[in-house]
Protein backbone atom coordinates (compact mmCIF):
# COMPACT_ATOMS: atom_id res chain seq x y z
CA UNK A 1 0.00 0.00 0.00
CA UNK A 2 1.09 3.60 -1.02
CA UNK A 3 1.24 5.53 2.28
CA UNK A 4 -0.58 8.56 2.99
CA UNK A 5 0.87 11.95 1.53
CA UNK A 6 3.03 13.58 3.65
CA UNK A 7 1.22 15.99 5.40
CA UNK A 8 1.58 18.70 8.52
CA UNK A 9 -0.21 16.98 10.49
CA UNK A 10 -1.70 12.90 10.87
CA UNK A 11 -5.18 11.09 10.65
CA UNK A 12 -7.52 9.65 12.88
CA UNK A 13 -9.75 6.92 13.47
CA UNK A 14 -13.13 7.28 15.26
CA UNK A 15 -14.11 4.23 17.58
CA UNK A 16 -17.76 4.00 16.49
CA UNK A 17 -18.77 -0.06 16.26
CA UNK A 18 -17.22 -3.12 16.82
CA UNK A 19 -14.02 -3.00 14.06
CA UNK A 20 -12.53 0.32 14.25
CA UNK A 21 -9.66 -1.13 16.27
CA UNK A 22 -8.44 -2.91 13.14
CA UNK A 23 -9.83 0.06 11.07
CA UNK A 24 -7.63 1.93 12.73
CA UNK A 25 -5.13 -0.69 12.20
CA UNK A 26 -5.00 -0.88 8.43
CA UNK A 27 -4.98 2.87 8.49
CA UNK A 28 -1.80 2.93 10.30
CA UNK A 29 -0.79 0.51 7.61
CA UNK A 30 -0.27 4.08 5.41
CA UNK A 31 0.37 6.50 7.94
CA UNK A 32 2.91 6.76 11.16
CA UNK A 33 0.37 9.54 12.89
CA UNK A 34 -2.74 7.50 13.85
CA UNK A 35 -4.67 8.65 16.60
CA UNK A 36 -7.52 6.41 17.79
CA UNK A 37 -10.42 8.30 18.96
CA UNK A 38 -12.87 6.38 21.46
CA UNK A 39 -16.66 7.59 20.80
CA UNK A 40 -19.24 4.95 21.18
CA UNK A 41 -17.29 2.06 22.26
CA UNK A 42 -15.18 0.90 24.80
CA UNK A 43 -11.76 -0.67 23.85
CA UNK A 44 -10.86 -3.69 25.83
CA UNK A 45 -7.37 -4.11 27.58
CA UNK A 46 -6.45 -6.43 24.41
CA UNK A 47 -7.34 -3.79 21.68
CA UNK A 48 -5.41 -1.15 23.29
CA UNK A 49 -2.33 -3.17 23.89
CA UNK A 50 -2.43 -3.69 20.31
CA UNK A 51 -3.29 -0.02 18.83
CA UNK A 52 0.04 0.63 21.39
CA UNK A 53 1.66 -1.91 19.65
CA UNK A 54 1.23 -0.53 16.45
CA UNK A 55 2.24 3.23 17.41
CA UNK A 56 -1.46 4.29 17.59
CA UNK A 57 -2.02 6.96 20.26
CA UNK A 58 -5.74 6.51 21.91
CA UNK A 59 -7.59 9.64 22.97
CA UNK A 60 -11.30 10.35 23.38
CA UNK A 61 -14.17 11.40 24.17
CA UNK A 62 -14.93 13.00 20.90
CA UNK A 63 -16.64 16.35 21.44
CA UNK A 64 -17.05 17.49 17.93
CA UNK A 65 -14.69 17.78 14.48
CA UNK A 66 -13.20 21.13 13.91
CA UNK A 67 -13.43 22.37 10.57
CA UNK A 68 -12.59 25.88 9.10
CA UNK A 69 -12.51 27.24 5.73
CA UNK A 70 -14.23 24.15 4.80
CA UNK A 71 -11.23 21.72 5.88
CA UNK A 72 -10.94 19.91 8.88
CA UNK A 73 -8.51 21.02 11.33
CA UNK A 74 -8.70 19.02 13.99
CA UNK A 75 -10.89 17.36 16.63
CA UNK A 76 -12.18 18.88 20.03
CA UNK A 77 -12.19 16.80 22.58
CA UNK A 78 -14.85 16.52 25.74
CA UNK A 79 -12.21 17.77 28.01
CA UNK A 80 -11.87 20.95 25.45
CA UNK A 81 -8.60 19.69 24.17
CA UNK A 82 -8.21 19.96 20.25
CA UNK A 83 -5.64 17.48 18.74
CA UNK A 84 -5.06 18.61 15.04
CA UNK A 85 -5.85 15.74 11.95
CA UNK A 86 -6.50 16.77 8.58
CA UNK A 87 -8.50 13.62 8.18
CA UNK A 88 -10.34 11.54 10.46
CA UNK A 89 -11.71 8.22 9.03
CA UNK A 90 -15.12 6.07 10.22
CA UNK A 91 -15.43 2.66 9.21
CA UNK A 92 -18.47 1.89 7.37
CA UNK A 93 -21.06 -0.62 8.67
CA UNK A 94 -23.56 -2.27 7.68
CA UNK A 95 -26.70 -3.02 10.49
CA UNK A 96 -29.55 -4.49 9.20
CA UNK A 97 -32.78 -3.36 9.94
CA UNK A 98 -35.21 -5.01 13.34
CA UNK A 99 -38.12 -4.61 11.03
CA UNK A 100 -37.01 -5.91 7.72
CA UNK A 101 -39.26 -7.29 5.41
CA UNK A 102 -37.39 -11.01 5.59
CA UNK A 103 -37.75 -10.80 9.39
CA UNK A 104 -41.37 -10.28 8.70
CA UNK A 105 -41.70 -13.48 6.48
CA UNK A 106 -40.06 -14.78 9.03
CA UNK A 107 -37.21 -15.94 7.71
CA UNK A 108 -34.14 -17.33 10.04
CA UNK A 109 -31.74 -14.70 11.15
CA UNK A 110 -27.93 -15.45 12.89
CA UNK A 111 -26.52 -13.51 15.86
CA UNK A 112 -26.35 -10.34 13.75
CA UNK A 113 -29.34 -9.69 12.54
CA UNK A 114 -29.06 -10.87 8.94
CA UNK A 115 -31.19 -13.87 7.08
CA UNK A 116 -29.33 -17.49 7.22
CA UNK A 117 -29.20 -18.59 3.42
CA UNK A 118 -27.77 -20.90 1.86
CA UNK A 119 -24.98 -21.24 -0.85
CA UNK A 120 -27.61 -20.12 -3.50
CA UNK A 121 -29.63 -17.06 -1.14
CA UNK A 122 -32.21 -19.23 -0.21
CA UNK A 123 -33.79 -18.59 2.99
CA UNK A 124 -35.39 -21.05 5.75
CA UNK A 125 -38.79 -19.85 4.03
CA UNK A 126 -39.73 -21.69 1.32
CA UNK A 127 -40.06 -19.00 -2.28
CA UNK A 128 -37.78 -16.28 -0.41
CA UNK A 129 -34.44 -15.76 -1.49
CA UNK A 130 -31.60 -13.42 0.10
CA UNK A 131 -28.32 -12.05 -1.56
CA UNK A 132 -25.45 -9.81 -1.31
CA UNK A 133 -25.09 -7.01 1.57
CA UNK A 134 -28.62 -7.36 2.55
CA UNK A 135 -27.58 -10.96 3.85
CA UNK A 136 -23.61 -10.67 3.93
CA UNK A 137 -22.55 -7.79 5.56
CA UNK A 138 -19.26 -7.98 3.56
CA UNK A 139 -20.22 -8.28 0.31
CA UNK A 140 -19.27 -5.33 -2.18
CA UNK A 141 -20.94 -4.44 -5.23
CA UNK A 142 -18.99 -7.05 -7.38
CA UNK A 143 -19.70 -10.14 -5.08
CA UNK A 144 -23.47 -8.73 -4.34
CA UNK A 145 -23.86 -9.08 -8.22
CA UNK A 146 -22.56 -12.78 -7.98
CA UNK A 147 -24.66 -13.74 -5.54
CA UNK A 148 -27.70 -11.93 -6.95
CA UNK A 149 -26.76 -13.54 -10.32
CA UNK A 150 -26.76 -17.48 -8.35
CA UNK A 151 -29.81 -16.85 -6.58
CA UNK A 152 -31.63 -15.69 -10.13
CA UNK A 153 -30.23 -19.21 -11.53
CA UNK A 154 -31.19 -20.98 -8.76
CA UNK A 155 -34.47 -19.20 -8.37
CA UNK A 156 -34.72 -20.03 -12.46
CA UNK A 157 -34.17 -23.97 -11.78
CA UNK A 158 -36.28 -23.80 -8.73
CA UNK A 159 -39.50 -22.74 -11.26
CA UNK A 160 -38.76 -24.87 -14.37
CA UNK A 161 -38.39 -27.77 -11.35
CA UNK A 162 -42.32 -26.59 -10.10
CA UNK A 163 -43.27 -26.41 -13.53
CA UNK A 164 -42.22 -29.54 -14.52
CA UNK A 165 -43.56 -30.87 -11.29
CA UNK A 166 -46.92 -29.82 -12.19
CA UNK A 167 -47.21 -30.87 -15.78
CA UNK A 168 -45.93 -34.28 -14.47
CA UNK A 169 -49.14 -34.70 -12.08
CA UNK A 170 -51.39 -33.12 -14.58
CA UNK A 171 -50.15 -36.04 -17.20
CA UNK A 172 -50.81 -38.45 -14.50
CA UNK A 173 -53.80 -37.66 -13.83
CA UNK A 174 -55.32 -36.59 -16.78
CA UNK A 175 -56.20 -33.44 -15.44
CA UNK A 176 -54.56 -29.55 -16.50
CA UNK A 177 -55.75 -26.29 -16.97
CA UNK A 178 -57.63 -26.90 -19.92
CA UNK A 179 -58.01 -30.72 -20.41
CA UNK A 180 -62.10 -32.92 -21.19
CA UNK A 181 -62.54 -33.57 -17.38
CA UNK A 182 -62.11 -29.96 -16.79
CA UNK A 183 -64.02 -28.47 -19.66
CA UNK A 184 -66.84 -30.85 -18.84
CA UNK A 185 -67.17 -29.80 -15.35
CA UNK A 186 -66.81 -26.15 -16.15
CA UNK A 187 -69.04 -26.30 -18.80
CA UNK A 188 -71.56 -28.35 -15.95
CA UNK A 189 -71.15 -25.33 -13.15
CA UNK A 190 -71.50 -21.95 -14.91
CA UNK A 191 -74.47 -22.13 -16.97
CA UNK A 192 -76.60 -24.44 -14.04
CA UNK A 193 -80.36 -25.30 -14.44
CA UNK A 194 -79.80 -22.73 -17.45
CA UNK A 195 -78.18 -25.56 -19.79
CA UNK A 196 -79.29 -25.90 -23.42
CA UNK A 197 -80.41 -29.53 -23.87
CA UNK A 198 -80.37 -30.76 -27.52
Amino acid sequence: MAPIQAQRVGVGALGTQPGSVQHALLIRQRSDDVVFFVHTDELTSTERHQLRARGVRVDGEVARLVVEDDRLRGVELADGQMIERTAVFIQPGNTPHDDSLLAGLGCELNGAGFPIIDAVGRTSVPGVWAAGNVADPRAQVVTSAGARSAAAIAINADLVQEDTERAADDLDTGGGAFSAAIETRVAELVPGDRRHVL
